[in-house]
Order: structure tokens, then sequence, then C-alpha cells
């Protein structure tokens, strides 16, 4: 428009300029399209992150009322205000409304882009498809983090938008919904492993501990939850001569200590025997406690002779013997469990060879125990025993094992009662009593 008042200005001024040509006087007819597109684009864009930043604000205030504590009234309406408030944040929503602000940023973000490549694209090509290529690849960028996001819920790239596909992808597609039980065992062990050597608080580590040696299964364990284990174990123990006691309050993390790193080590040697760690492991054992150590607490002296077998060479194990093994219900499962995981492994690799000697006096040990020790260390014992008569005895499930037990204790009852006098055998189960025997 000010151009054409320019030219018609000019012709008055002189009508030779332009020729036979007669400047008119132009209409607005209102801007062009595009002009009208790109404006619209823009202000939406400004007007998302405005209403971004408002809600941002309101955000922090809320979040502020949410933190302040009341100086006001009993703890106990106190605790009740701040439960009342926590539920109120569960009810509403707010955790959704506060990821809905980095959403309006991004869609602000993604149309300022939008709208200067329709407008430079009408100005000049070449500009024009450098903001183009820089709004694409940003537009590519974010699909490659959402769809990451969603595929791994480990992965750090976590957006409303993964959270929402992942929700979707476990609501028509199911059997992708969980991961295996090895890689939960995997991320129980890192998490164990974490524990060790960040925590510095008695009562954590106890605890984390305790449950180590509860995992009856460690695939691909880290060999450096051995050495965390053991190097517990040696900062609860006070070395004096050849006596090897616990430090004054440090006994159950002693005992604790001693048993993750019977159930961490017995793994490693039976995945990996060959692991530079165990050659560390025995070296540090060595430099530590003395050859004829006596482990004389009697809240992991056991453990720890069993350790030793395991790392002292063979012709010491030959000396150790079980005559006043006296564990706990809890000890006597995890050792005998990780007894059976050796000797099991060593046959497979081994190719039937004898269990060592050690071993087998230890199932021979539990089964004349009276009374007798619980069903899991029966279930153990008898499958050392099996492996040393060459049976390839698989991991099979504890539950099959207990059944199978179940059942001879059945039979064995019911050949008690026909031995009595006066008691008739049920004839249904001794037809292959012997054969099953």
């Amino acid at each position: 428009m000010t151009a054409a008042l320019l030219r018609v200005l000019i012709h008055k001024i002189d009508n030779t300029t332009f020729g036979n040509e007669t400047p008119a006087l132009p209409q607005w007819t209102g801007p062009p399209h595009t002009i009208v597109q790109v404006q619209t684009i823009l202000f939406a864009s400004l007007a998302a992150s405005l209403f971004s930043a408002f809600l941002a604000m309101l955000g922090k205030q809320w979040l502020n009322r949410y933190a302040s504590t009341d100086l006001r009234g009993t703890a106990t309406e106190r605790s009740q205000n701040r439960q009342r408030k926590l539920d109120g944040i569960v009810a509403w929503y707010f955790d959704h409304v506060m990821e809905f602000l980095p959403l309006m940023l991004q869609a602000a973000l993604l149309l300022l882009g939008c709208a200067l490549s329709h407008y430079l694209w009408e100005i000049n090509i070449t500009v024009a498809s450098i903001v183009i290529g820089v709004t694409s690849f940003g537009v590519i960028f974010y699909i490659f983090l959402i769809t990451a996001g969603a595929a791994s819920e480990s992965c750090p790239y976590q957006t409303p938008g993964s959270v929402a596909l992942r929700s979707l992808s476990r609501r028509f597609l199911p059997f992708g919904a969980s991961g295996s039980d090895g890689q939960t065992v995997a991320l129980e062990s890192r998490c164990i492993l974490w524990m060790l050597q960040t925590s510095l608080d008695k009562g954590v580590r106890l605890s984390t501990l305790k449950y180590l040696s509860t995992m009856t299964a460690l695939p691909n364990i880290d060999p450096t939850l051995v050495m965390d284990c053991f190097d517990t174990f040696v900062g609860c123990v006070k070395v004096d001569s050849h006596s090897v006691l616990a430090v004054q309050g440090l006994g159950q993390l002693a005992a604790a200590s001693a048993l993750g790193l019977l159930n961490t080590l017995s793994n490693l040697l039976a995945i990996d025997p060959t692991s530079r760690v165990l050659d560390d492991l025995r070296r540090r054992y060595a430099k530590v406690f003395p050859a004829r150590a006596i482990f004389r607490d009697h809240q992991f002296r056991h453990v720890m002779n069993v350790i030793r077998c395991l790392l002292v060479p063979s012709e010491q194990r030959r000396r150790f013997w079980w005559n006043d093994y006296e564990p706990s219900a809890h000890e006597h499962a995890m050792v005998s469990h990780n007894l059976a995981n050796l000797a099991r492994f060593g046959y497979k690799r081994t190719q039937r060879v004898k269990v060592p000697r050690w071993i087998l006096r230890f199932a021979l040990y539990s089964l004349s125990l009276d009374p007798p020790p619980p069903t899991s260390v029966i279930a153990d014992c008898l499958s050392i025993i099996a492996i040393d008569l060459g049976l390839n005895v698989g991991s099979t499930a504890l539950d099959e094992r207990y059944a199978y037990i179940r059942r001879m204790n059945i039979i064995l009852i019911q050949n008690q009662r026909a031995s009595e006098p006066g008691l008739e055998p049920d004839n249904r189960e001794s037809g292959n009593n012997d054969k099953r025997w």
C-alpha cells in the first residue's frame, strides 16, 4: 500500500515518469492469505508459551503451599492436614497437570518453527530450507526420545508421550509388558551392590545383606558384590592371634555379611570358576585370616568354615568335618542350597566326577540329625547324594522335590503301619513301593 501511494504522488508531480501508465489509487483488501496463516501460528505459539509460564508460576505457588508447615495445632492435626494435602494432590491429578507444562512449551516451539518455515518460504527458499531442516531434525529427535522411553522403563529419556505409549502397548500387548525373572534378579543384585557401596548406615546394610542371603539364584552376578560382602565382614571382626571374633555391636552384621558372602561366592564358583575375582579373594582371605584361624563367634562360625572350604586348597578340606555343626533353620537351608548348586554345576562341568567329600559329608550329617532338618535341606542333601551316585540331577523346582519327599514319607508311614500288629497295609500304594524307594 505504501509503495502504491508513492507511485501516485510521483505521477502527480511528474506525469512523464511512468509514461502512459496512470497509477491507480489502491484499494485495501486485507492482508495476504500467507501472512494471515503465519501470524495465526505465531500468535498461537506466543499464547501457548505465555500460558505455560502462567501455569508454571501457579504450580510453584501450589507446591509452596503444599510444603508449608503448620505451626499451630497438635502433631496429630498437622499430620492429618499433611495427609489431606497429599490425598488432594493424588485425587486432583496434580502430577498430570505439571507434566502438561513441558508439552505446551514443546508445542509452542514447534509452532514457531512451522510459522518461520512457512513465512520464509515465500521470501527465500534457501533460508527457508535451513529452518525447515533444523525443525525437522528436532521433530525426528523428539520422536526417537518418545520411542526409546516407551521401549524401556530404564531409559532416562522419559516423557509423557513415552509413558502413554508404553501404557497402550501394555494394554494391547500384555506379553511384552514386564521383564523376565532373570532381568529382575539382575536388577536386584545391582540395587544391593549400590546399597553396600553408598550406605554407611548399619541398619540399611544389615537389611540389604539379609535380603541378599535369601536370594536363591543370582544369574550374571557382579563379582564386585562378592568383594563387598567380604569387605563388610572384615570390617565387623577382629583377629586376635588365631581367634576371629565380632566387634561389639556388629555381630548381626557380621553374620549377615557371612551369609551374603557364601551366597554370592557359591554362585560365582558355579557360574565362572575361573574368575579373577576368586583369585583376588583367596589372596585377601589368606592375608587377613591366618591358616589356622578359629572363628569363635557362634553367629558366623559355621558359615565362615564353609567359606574357608571354598577358598582354601583341597588338602585342607579333607580335615573338615561337621560333627559340631548346629546352625539355625535359615542358615542350614542357605548352606544346603549353595552346596547343592556347587555339586550340581561341578557335576555338569567335570562330567560325572564325584562330589567333593566334605560336601557329601555335609549331606550325610544333615540327614542323620534328630529331629530332621527342614524339608528344603533334606531335598538338597538327597540331590547331593544322587549327584554323587552318578545321576544327572537338574535344577528341578523345590516344590517338585518337596512333593516327592512327601510321597516317600507317606510310603514309609504305610510300611511302618503294615509292620505293626493289628494294622493292614494299604495295597493301593504297596505295589510299586520297593521300586520307587
